[in-house]
């Protein structure tokens, strides 16, 4: 397992593959997000080093405030987790998801949790897989107040 905690010295890398799981959003916003969560107590970063190059992150946060489908407080939630497409299906997210448990279980934090959309049939399985337990789905609505 080659798993490290991102820091200043590996940003460029972290914000590049942010970028492809987040195409919406500008290099500088990610950049910004970073630079916060390096400094932030309860938000991480790691990169997947493999074959000398970094292949994918995940980032965590541990989270107090109410998170669906939970039954205790705090809780580890994957924020997000990105795998270069040509290091996919090779045990790469398992390894995060397995890393992330190790670090909840060192925290004495009791549950882990994660979401995607609701039509991301490639996550879901993937979750699924891990051993996470569906717990709710969730539809989001928004109206302008005028």
């Amino acid at each position: 397992m080659s798993i490290k905690k991102a820091d200043i010295t590996n940003i460029k890398e972290w914000t590049d593959l942010a970028i492809k799981l987040f195409p919406d959003n500008s290099y500088e916003e990610e950049f910004n997000f970073h630079k916060s969560v390096l400094n932030s107590e309860k938000e991480m970063g790691f990169l997947y080093q493999k074959d000398g190059k970094i292949v994918g992150f995940m980032n965590i946060s541990i989270r107090t405030d109410y998170v669906n489908g939970t039954d205790f407080s705090p809780v580890v939630f994957i924020e997000a987790l990105y795998i270069l497409p040509q290091y996919q299906r090779q045990g790469i997210g398992k390894e995060f998801i397995e890393y992330a448990r190790q670090f909840a279980k060192q925290k004495g934090i009791k549950q882990m949790a994660s979401d995607c959309f609701i039509d991301n049939a490639l996550s879901e399985n993937f979750h699924k897989s891990c051993g996470f337990i569906e717990q709710e789905r969730v539809i989001c609505f928004v109206k302008d107040v005028e």
